[in-house]
């Protein structure tokens, strides 16, 4: 019966930590777009990646990494993480919240809906209130400067995966 007492501790300890994790971030006002955790108990790695709407600056997140490594020392000496590291998305992440996308008005998205059809265009307007629907103007795959003309409304519900189309070329 030891191991399932031990197994319960672990559990709520983890469950108290995610708790202080969850509700630090959010009072800082920032989303939690993904949390993976790597390794066994006491070599656990933990990336937390979050987002806002204003963007993040490499500062904020460094003091963001220093405050919550340090609540969570204060608050659980003993924990199964051996590191634990807050970081942006990337680029190369796909937005899981349309709230994401309210800072790259302007810019080509790469779009693929649930129905497996794919699209390229400019981001016009991304708004949360009126169902999740964004604004595109369609452009050319093959050559995302040039528009087709057409300005599609798309349901954020029904895509699969959307990224900023990431363009080395002037």
């Amino acid at each position: 019966m030891v191991g399932c007492e031990t197994h319960f501790f672990f559990a709520e300890m983890e469950n108290q930590l995610n708790k202080l994790i969850f509700g630090f971030l959010g009072e800082k006002g920032y989303g939690i777009i993904d949390m993976i955790e790597r390794g066994e108990r006491g070599t656990k790695v933990v990336e937390i990646f979050v987002d806002n709407e204003e963007g993040l600056m490499l500062d904020e997140l460094a003091k963001l990494n220093r405050d919550l490594n340090r609540m969570i020392d204060d608050n659980f000496p003993v924990n199964d993480i051996s590191k634990l590291v807050i970081s942006s998305p990337g680029a190369e992440r796909p937005f899981k919240y349309i709230w994401q996308l309210k800072k790259h008005l302007g810019r080509i998205l790469e779009i693929e809906f649930e129905n497996g059809e794919k699209t390229e265009g400019k981001l016009l307007e991304a708004d949360e209130e009126s169902n999740g629907i964004l604004m595109i103007e369609v452009v050319n795959k093959n050559s995302p400067k040039i528009s087709t003309g057409e300005i599609r409304a798309v349901n954020f519900g029904d895509i699969k995966e959307v990224k900023v189309k990431i363009s080395f070329s002037k």
